[in-house]
């Protein structure tokens, strides 16, 4: 028989109504916590686990559930990709965002078009709340900060700047960069310098975090 943990009163609907909420977290024992939270409430029918972006998009195609809870505490700037994956798999999924970490990047957040972000620390009682509200369009428990705003200005990078960082994203180096450019290795350096400029990085690692939304704003210019 299940227990209810008593923070959350279980609505009035059909069982065929029951919750099904997709957990995606790198770190398994968070997505086990999480889980073990939301499966005594007895509105919930299922809990889906997911340590990938992979094994979340195949979930979500074959059980369709409701609510995502994303920890993006691993995914940074790729949030939105994993966002998109999700919605292409089942178009009414609703996200909500989670993090281990103080920080998260603002810009990629917004895309990805989340009903909010539960800050590190948020507790279980708040966390129930904030999936019941997903799942049956309530308005959020103040426990859930709101993901509203304009998102950042848009990466405005010329072709060259883009075809480095394409080539930054795949590993290759400033030799093997310019080899494809058919250009001088001190043109790559100088194009180079430029990206990390705008995208606001200090070197290609940070660049090739950023590349999925400075590419993606790219091609909308």
């Amino acid at each position: 028989m299940r227990t209810h943990s008593g923070p959350v009163e279980a609505p009035e609907h059909d069982i065929d109504h029951a919750v099904r909420v997709l957990i995606i977290d790198a770190h398994e024992p968070s997505r086990l916590g999480m889980a073990l939270l939301l499966q005594r409430e007895p509105w919930v029918e299922r809990c889906y686990l997911a340590g990938g972006q992979q094994r979340a998009v195949d979930l979500t195609r074959r059980f369709r559930p409701h609510v995502a809870v994303v920890d993006i505490s691993n995914l940074g700037p790729f949030s939105s990709m994993l966002a998109g994956a999700l919605r292409d798999e089942h178009p009414s999924i609703h996200l909500l965002l989670t993090s281990r970490c103080a920080t998260t990047a603002v810009a990629p957040v917004r895309q990805t078009g989340a009903l909010g972000f539960l800050p590190p620390g948020t507790p279980g009682a708040e966390v129930i709340r904030a999936v019941r509200a997903a799942a049956f369009e309530e308005a959020p428990p103040p426990s859930v900060d709101p993901i509203v705003g304009p998102a950042a200005d848009p990466v405005r990078l010329s072709p060259r700047e883009r075809q480095v960082l394409q080539l930054l994203v795949t590993g290759a180096t400033n030799r093997e960069i310019a080899a494809q450019l058919h250009v001088g290795p001190d043109s790559v350096k100088k194009h180079a310098s430029k990206l990390y400029r705008k995208l606001g990085v200090r070197n290609r690692t940070e660049a090739t975090q950023r590349a999925p939304e400075a590419l993606g704003a790219s091609e909308s210019l």
